[in-house]
């Protein structure tokens, strides 16, 4: 099944060489858990911010056709 990562902010800088937009399209299997595809990606994610069509996801979500899994780091401020 196909899903899209998209990189935001800073993490472009991680998107494969031939993208020409923020997000790309991802071949998973139908069994994909957002952690399965969060460990072959190459961000920092102890600094990450992840969503799924944009909300937080659930501790052992899986993945469905055509989701978002959207990526940004992690910014502080007051």
């Amino acid at each position: 099944m196909r899903i899209w990562i998209k990189l935001l902010a800073t993490y472009q800088k991680y998107l494969p060489p031939d993208c020409s937009s923020s997000a790309y399209e991802m071949e998973v299997p139908p069994d994909a858990r957002v952690e399965d595809i969060l460990a072959q990606l190459p961000v920092p994610l102890d600094e990450s911010v992840v969503l799924v069509n944009g909300r937080t996801p659930q501790p052992g979500q899986t993945l469905q056709e055509g989701d978002v899994l959207c990526l940004f780091p992690a910014v502080a401020g007051g």
